[in-house]
């Protein structure tokens, strides 16, 4: 199964970043490729821990790919996750999970870490020589997204 990952300390408060990862409605206004993120149906919170489902469409005009898929998404603030999991649409398996934590320089470690495999041998090929450009893009727009919400990031 392909595997991506990302880690980076920002200038945020764990708090913030959890904020901004768990903030799905949102990604469509900042996340590369993205052009669709709604919540579906009913969010339901035990404790400190949301789930709802999430419709979520993906576009790349210059390969003329446009996908949507369906994704479970539970917020655990206690663990500091956001965890989504698809087998829908395109997706065969997919799991991505946002991780926030503090480090031992005041800043705050927001990791990504992606797990996935597509139904289309043709979308799997493409999608793995782009994911690792992808993970980059993802962590900058999520840098950017903590500097618009919040200042210095």
């Amino acid at each position: 199964m392909p595997h991506i990952s990302i880690a980076r300390a920002v200038n945020l408060t764990a708090d913030q970043a959890f904020a901004i990862a768990a903030d799905v409605s949102s990604y469509k206004d900042f996340l590369p490729l993205l052009e669709r993120s709604t919540i579906r149906g009913e969010r339901i919170k035990t404790g400190l821990i949301e789930s709802f489902a999430a419709d979520l469409t993906v576009g790349y005009f210059k390969l003329g790919v446009r996908e949507s898929f369906t994704s479970h998404v539970v917020c655990d603030r206690k663990q500091a996750t956001v965890t989504a999991t698809s087998s829908d649409g395109p997706i065969k398996s997919l799991t991505a999970i946002w991780k926030i934590s503090a480090n031992s320089s005041g800043k705050t470690e927001v990791a990504i870490s992606v797990d996935y495999v597509l139904r289309n041998m043709v979308l799997q090929l493409l999608a793995r020589g782009l994911m690792d450009m992808a993970a980059q893009k993802i962590m900058q727009a999520f840098e950017e997204r903590g500097r618009n919400l919040y200042g210095s990031v």
